[in-house]
């Protein structure tokens, strides 16, 4: 072997050597630079806890949301100034060309197309053409909006919610990352809120699957409702009287040489008649109370299920004992828990 050889070699070699340690450096540089805590020793941060967990439920008013809707704009950068009647085109002319009962090279070009609705606002419309396509098709769609970051969860998180089909919810909520984004997590609270039981129920079964531990607040109170049932007749009513009857009128008889009466006989009721007019009715959500005992079991350490659906007993609980061992828990300096 030549002496050229070994010098190229040597320099191969220290080539390597140098990117070796290079590597190195800018790795050991990486880790000092995201856990800045352990070049002290002190103990590693602890993870920010989510505000609704350490604030006090207050006594009156409106539970506080429990993620800022503001999470569930759309940047402008994403929009095109498309309609939503061109995306609906745009989704029709897919479904046409690549889907139906078209298979091979021709329903892959669609399916890969997909990808290509990068538009926020144009999934609803892309989900609504595509979903009673076969489930290549929309597993392929649900993937994608899986793909899009936090405001693609986000559509996710509604289909979890609102779509009629129980499989189309449960691979939704499959592919939404555990714990929830804030995106999913104002979908959550929207949801829970809303007067449709099929939609609160549905939302916490979601938070429950997600780990949206954040949504405890919302779901003790969303765990029943008290709904007022009127109508323009009465509901029902209750009679307890007496009926006494009399002769009410008489009526002449006229014969051959005679006459007499014939006597009406009526009917009068003494006593008390009691008419519903309107009521309440009381809604218990057993999904959404079941996700609230599992999330606040696992969360606390201890078991709620013995709560029941006792509002008061949930909130003074929550506000005198789970918050206070939440800021502890996050490192917060203590405060009076009543709100």
């Amino acid at each position: 072997m030549t002496s050229r050889h070994l010098d190229s070699r040597r320099s191969l070699a220290w080539r390597k050597v140098a990117c070796a340690l290079a590597c190195a450096c800018g790795a050991a540089a990486a880790r000092a630079d995201s856990a800045p805590a352990q070049q002290s020793g002190a103990s590693p941060a602890v993870p920010p806890a989510a505000p609704s967990l350490v604030t006090p439920i207050p006594a009156t008013g409106a539970v506080p949301a429990i993620a800022d809707r503001a999470a569930l704009a759309v940047p402008r950068e994403l929009v095109p100034g498309v309609s939503a009647t061109e995306y609906e085109r745009r989704a029709k002319a897919l479904k046409a060309s690549c889907f139906g009962g078209r298979k091979g090279a021709t329903r892959a070009r669609g399916i890969t197309q997909i990808s290509d609705w990068t538009d926020p606002t144009s999934w609803p419309v892309l989900w609504r053409v595509l979903r009673n396509e076969a489930d290549d098709v929309r597993l392929a769609t649900l993937d994608h909006f899986a793909a899009q970051g936090g405001l693609g969860e986000a559509q996710l998180a509604d289909l979890a919610i609102r779509d009629e089909d129980a499989a189309v919810r449960h691979e939704a909520s499959r592919r939404i990352r555990r714990p929830a984004g804030p995106e999913v997590l104002a979908v959550i609270d929207n949801a829970l809120r809303a007067p449709q039981h099929a939609i609160a129920n549905n939302a916490g079964i979601l938070a429950g699957r997600v780990d949206a531990f954040a949504a405890i607040p919302v779901l003790i109170f969303a765990q029943a409702t008290a709904d007022d049932a009127r109508t323009k007749e009465d509901l029902a009513w209750i009679a307890i009287a007496t009926r006494q009857s009399y002769v009410a009128n008489v009526v002449p008889i006229v014969g051959n040489g005679s006459g007499a009466f014939q006597p009406v006989i009526g009917s009068v009721a003494t006593g008390v008649v009691m008419r519903v007019q309107d009521a309440v009715v009381y809604t218990y959500r057993a999904d959404v109370h079941n996700a609230l005992v599992s999330l606040t079991t696992r969360e606390s350490g201890q078991s709620t299920a013995d709560f029941g659906w006792d509002m008061a007993r949930w909130w003074t609980w929550f506000n005198t004992e789970f918050v206070p061992a939440q800021r502890a828990k996050a490192g917060l300096p203590p405060r009076d828990p009543s709100p």
